[in-house]
């Protein structure tokens, strides 16, 4: 009864399911970077913004939106790195 493949895994450790919702983030982040950029050039037309990126963009304005999602990208990747490697072991 002893199989040391039917004992669960430590607390800290990874799954594929961290892997790839932290995919997931880093690809809405940087998605949403490039597509609020296009939208500010002007080669998209009408700017619509979410409840929650109104008042980042009046506190920060374009150029501030677009570094949250950058950093939301950069965040979402770094853990996606963190958590396959942490699966590697």
């Amino acid at each position: 009864m002893n199989n040391p493949s039917s004992t669960p895994p430590p607390s800290g450790a990874s799954s594929w399911g961290q892997v790839l919702g932290s995919a997931v983030v880093a690809a809405i982040g940087f998605g949403f970077a490039v597509y609020r950029y296009i939208q500010f050039s002007g080669a998209a037309s009408g700017i619509r913004l979410s409840r929650l990126e109104r008042p980042i963009y009046r506190l920060a304005g374009k150029w501030g939106l677009i570094v949250i999602f950058l950093i939301m990208g950069i965040w979402g990747a770094y853990a996606m790195v963190k958590h396959f490697r942490q699966l590697k072991k």
